[in-house]
């Protein structure tokens, strides 16, 4: 399948408004080149300082590229990395930002998922984030809890989403695409619970069963009772005990998404949440290991201060 020309129009200029005085880089792997090679022969349309950089696939989400290409991100004013494994929480990406540069990072993203999820109404979803993201960036204690028996209370900080941030046209923003979501870092000390994955995790699919996570002061203890469980117990613990840490809560709302078992696209469903382990420095955290991964939990309902926001999926404001 081959991206729809409206696709890579809502890229350039509707999300990026990449400009043509501009410079614009694209980062893919191995396994993205083609669909990556699209957007850039594309791009020559609006500019002709485009780069096409092909780099060798991660171990892992989170892990930091090559200097070679690390030093390319400081230097392109528009940049989209099209990659099998996330480059979102490197500190390569975050230097980038710092400099000024506009990022999309879209770890996964298929042809399926950017022409079903990418070109939609951001005045709706803009208009939905200023009525959210108010309720999560100055609560005190958000408690979720879904009917497979999810029942955990915890407590954000930095929270992302702005909604004069959900079009990458200032500089220094950053995002995926799909885009939709509301996502904050953790405060460990205050996260206390259970949370019972149903969703997806990256490199490791749709689950066929729950992950159980016992959580206390913010670090996880996984129950390997499944084989995925024991996957993702060993990604874990191949990093080490820091990658046990709860980093960041996110709250889906694309209304385009669907739950496929890309974790780039299930994080933004409409009546999700996900937490995610390991680093959290993108939220001034201080974890600082090369891992972030995401689990989706679905149908939740989410307290805020004693409101309810969500009810078993249905966003409630």
């Amino acid at each position: 399948m081959k991206l729809e020309a409206r696709i890579l129009d809502a890229i350039l200029n509707k999300v990026l408004a990449l400009k043509p005085a501009e410079s614009f880089l694209v980062i893919a792997d191995p396994p993205k080149v083609e669909l990556a090679r699209e957007l850039a022969d594309f791009s020559h349309k609006i500019t002709d300082r485009v780069l096409f950089k092909i780099m060798p696939e991660l171990e892992q989400n989170g892990q930091e590229p090559g200097p070679d290409i690390a030093e390319l991100m400081l230097e392109y004013d528009v940049q989209f990395y099209w990659t099998t494994k996330s480059l979102s929480h490197t500190r390569a990406r975050r230097n980038a930002i710092a400099r000024g540069h506009r990022v999309i990072s879209s770890p996964m993203l298929t042809a399926d998922i950017a022409n079903r999820c990418i070109d939609i109404d951001y005045d709706v979803l803009i208009e939905l984030h200023k009525k959210v993201r108010p309720l999560i960036m100055n609560s005190r204690e958000i408690r979720i809890t879904t009917d497979l028996g999810t029942d955990i209370v915890t407590s954000v900080h930095d929270t992302h989403g702005q909604s004069e941030q959900i079009l990458k046209d200032k500089p220094g923003t950053f995002g995926n695409l799909p885009m939709g979501e509301i996502d904050s870092g953790i405060v460990r000390d205050k996260s206390k619970g259970t949370i019972l994955f149903d969703g997806s995790f990256p490199q490791i699919g749709l689950l066929t069963k729950p992950i159980r996570v016992t959580v206390e002061s913010g670090i996880g203890q996984i129950c390997p009772n499944s084989e995925q469980a024991r996957q993702l117990q060993e990604m874990l613990a191949k990093v080490g005990p820091d990658a046990f840490k709860l980093a960041e809560l996110g709250i889906g709302t694309n209304p385009n998404c669907k739950i496929t078992g890309i974790v780039l696209e299930d994080e933004k469903v409409l009546g999700t949440v996900h937490f995610a382990f390991g680093n959290d420095l993108s939220y001034n955290g201080t974890n600082d290991v090369p891992l972030h991964l995401d689990g989706v939990l679905k149908k939740p309902t989410i307290v805020v201060d004693g409101f309810l926001l969500m009810k078993n999926g249905e966003l409630l404001v």
